[in-house]
């Protein structure tokens, strides 16, 4: 707008001659003393600038409706919050909120606030009400930009989260305690009843029966502790002198597999699993010391499948692995389909790896290997049992190979012992046990059984 020429020049109305109310309107707002930021009149915001002693005046109008929108646009971060222009002096500008009652007081508690606090944010409580406030100052227009929320929108969230968390604290309280409970009486108990019956047969005393209420995998145990006991008892009171007289060796080996001390202490071992909560291994440890023992108390005939007598064999690995704490650990291979039923003596290969673990790891190495393998080929079973101990010397070896070799009966009658006496008996010369040094640096044990030599 000019006043020299008289001309206004608008890029809504184009160009009109003066004076006219639009020029008039800014002539008396671009008169005010002392000259604002910016210029607020009837709802309109303007800013305005003179040049050459005000002979021309140029002015911009701010659209209130899209700067209102605008501000809108911020208040969808919350769903109760409101945004507004304004300041202590000028009250508030521009607003979203349709309530104004909260604004006159919320600025004055921002300016008396803000002297000395450069924090942004902060909670303000008016009429009873607390909100959280947000201020961002706008410098050019000596003006604050300010959003606030009430303050219960942003803490609910917390506040139902406190509560479900607390909630489910006592949930789990509750979960917890009756888990132990369970464990207690579906576990805890019944091997602290197992474990004191053969705490008792460690002394001696075969009078023993062990009641079991319920159906589980215990009333099994029981049940096959109980036929134990019966059968050591009468075993004991019919031929337990003949038996020792003749039958040295296989009685030897049946008392190595049924060792109250082995079993006490795997059932120890799933007794401090159900302790420390690990009732996943204690569950697995528990099914593979019942497949140990229904394989060594239910199977009477003399000879096995080989696929059953080798699984045996690991479920007796597993045990072991656990009872060592994983510091010891097996491989094997599977046994090809065609050789799977092939009919081997019971109880040869499990002499062989409990000598492993006997001997072969008792300085208490942590990366212990057992490996096992087993074929038929051309009427010949071989099964070979290697390890990587560290206390094979030569030396041992050598008079482990000469004991194999001695065929007087003189010799010691250990595990591996037995298992030669018995191969060679029952299948003449070629058949045994053969002790070498593994590809690992321990022993090599290969079982030997050419079926076709059997003896009749």
């Amino acid at each position: 707008m000019s006043k020299k020429i008289g001309k206004t020049i608008s890029s809504i109305g184009g160009i009109s001659d003066t004076p006219n109310y639009e020029s008039e309107f800014i002539v008396l707002l671009a008169g005010l003393t002392p000259k604002p930021s910016f210029y607020q009149k009837d709802g309109r915001l303007f800013f305005i600038e003179s040049e050459n002693n005000s002979g021309i005046i140029s002015y911009i109008e701010i659209s209130t409706s899209g700067l209102r929108e605008a501000l809108r646009q911020i208040t969808t971060l919350y769903q109760e919050s409101e945004v507004f222009l304004g300041s202590k002096t000028l009250g508030h500008v521009l607003s979203t909120a349709k309530d104004q009652n909260v604004i006159i007081p919320l600025l004055a508690q921002l300016e008396e606030g803000n002297k000395g606090n450069a924090n942004p944010s902060r909670v303000i409580d008016i009429a009873g009400a607390s909100y959280f406030v947000m201020t961002c100052p706008v410098g050019s227009l000596n003006l604050s930009l300010v959003m606030y929320v009430d303050h219960n929108e942003i803490t609910r969230p917390l506040r139902q989260y406190s509560f479900w968390f607390y909630a489910l604290f006592v949930i789990a309280i509750v979960v917890l305690l009756l888990y132990s409970y369970s464990l207690n009486f579906m576990i805890h108990r019944p091997l602290s009843k197992l474990t004191k019956a053969f705490q008792m047969m460690e002394t001696d005393n075969l009078n023993l029966v062990i009641e079991s209420k319920t159906r589980d995998e215990f009333h099994y145990l029981f049940h096959s502790f109980n036929r134990m006991a019966f059968r050591l008892k009468r075993s004991i009171e019919e031929n337990y002198e003949h038996k020792i007289a003749i039958q040295q060796s296989e009685l030897k080996q049946l008392q190595s597999q049924i060792n109250p001390h082995f079993l006490y202490n795997s059932f120890f071992n799933i007794y401090m699993m159900c302790k420390v909560g690990d009732s996943d291994g204690a569950a697995e440890l528990s099914q593979k010391l019942g497949s140990y023992y229904q394989y060594i108390t239910r199977n009477r005939s003399d000879e096995m499948p080989l696929y059953k007598e080798y699984q045996h064999a690991l479920d007796y690995c597993e045990i072991q692995c656990i009872r060592f704490s994983n510091r010891i650990r097996y491989e094997h291979e599977e046994i090809p389909d065609y050789a799977k039923t092939v009919s081997v003596p019971r109880l040869i290969i499990q002499p062989i790896v409990e000598n492993v673990f006997e001997h072969a790891f008792e300085d208490g190495m942590m990366n212990g290997i057992l490996s096992m393998t087993a074929d038929y080929q051309e009427g010949v079973v071989r099964i070979k049992v290697e390890d990587n101990g560290r206390l094979l010397t030569d030396e041992t070896l050598q008079s482990l190979q000469e004991q194999l070799r001695d065929e007087s009966g003189q010799q010691e009658k250990t595990g591996l012992m037995n298992v030669n006496n018995r191969l060679q008996l029952k299948y003449g010369e070629g058949s045994g046990l053969f002790v070498s040094r593994s590809q690992h640096g321990g022993l090599r044990a290969e079982l030997m059984i050419r079926t076709q030599n059997e003896r009749k």
